[in-house]
C-alpha cells in the first residue's frame, strides 16, 4: 500500500503537521482502534459484494443466508484475516460422495470459484468431455429428498472483487481514520 502526502512547507506550523501526520501513521500498527475501524470497514465492504455478486441460481441457494452471515475475521499476530467458513455438513452429503467430503463440502469455495461448469464455456481445446461415466450435460442430484439437475454455476468471485476494492479503499480509510480520531489532516 502506498500513500502520498504532498508535502508544502512555507512555515514551521506546516512541517509541524506533517510531522504529526507520519507520527500518527506510524502508531496505527498497534492502534486496537484502527484495528477495529479497518476490520468493520472489510466487512462492510465483503457484505456489500456478497449481496451485489451472490444473486442465486446455484445448486447451494439454500445456503446463500448462512453463507451471508459467516463472514468473520480472525487476528493474526500481524494483522488480520478476512474469511468465510460455511460448509455443507457431511450429514446433508449423500453417503455416494461422503468419502470425498469427510469434513463437508466447503460452499465459500464453490461460490468464490464455481463448480460443474459445463465443459463448452473452457477455452482450453480438448479440456473437456460429455457424457462421461454416463452423465448427460450435467449431473442430477438429491437434496432433502427432492432430485435436481444442474450444469453447475460459475464462482461469484465475492473475496476476489472485496480484495481489489479493499487495496484500492485502503489509503481513503486511512486518511478518514487520521481525520476523524486523531484529528489529523493531510488534504
Amino acid at each position: 500500500m502506498a500513500f502520498s502526502i504532498n508535502v508544502k512547507v512555507d512555515k514551521l506550523n506546516d512541517l509541524k503537521k506533517y510531522v504529526d501526520y507520519v507520527n500518527g501513521l506510524s502508531k496505527m500498527r498497534n492502534d486496537t482502534r484502527f484495528q477495529k475501524f479497518i476490520q468493520d470497514k472489510c466487512l462492510e465492504t465483503v457484505r456489500r459484494i456478497t449481496d451485489q455478486r451472490l444473486t442465486g441460481g446455484t445448486t447451494n441457494d439454500d445456503l446463500i443466508g448462512e453463507y451471508k452471515a459467516r463472514h468473520k475475521i480472525r487476528k493474526e499476530s500481524n494483522g488480520f484475516v478476512l474469511y468465510n467458513d460455511t460448509i455443507l455438513p457431511s450429514s446433508m452429503i449423500s453417503t455416494q460422495h461422503l468419502q470425498d467430503y469427510p469434513n463437508g463440502f466447503s460452499v465459500a469455495l464453490a461460490f468464490e470459484y464455481g463448480v460443474g461448469i459445463v465443459g463448452q464455456n473452457n477455452p482450453v481445446a480438448g479440456a473437456w468431455e460429455y457424457n462421461l461415466k454416463d452423465y448427460n450435460f450435467g449431473w442430477y442430484y438429491q437434496n432433502y429428498g427432492e432430485v435436481f439437475h444442474t450444469y453447475g454455476y460459475s464462482g461469484f468471485e465475492i473475496y476476489r472483487y472485496t480484495a481489489a476494492e479493499i487495496e484500492d479503499k485502503l489509503p481513503k480509510w486511512v486518511k478518514e481514520y487520521m481525520k476523524k480520531e486523531r484529528g489529523v489532516n493531510n488534504d
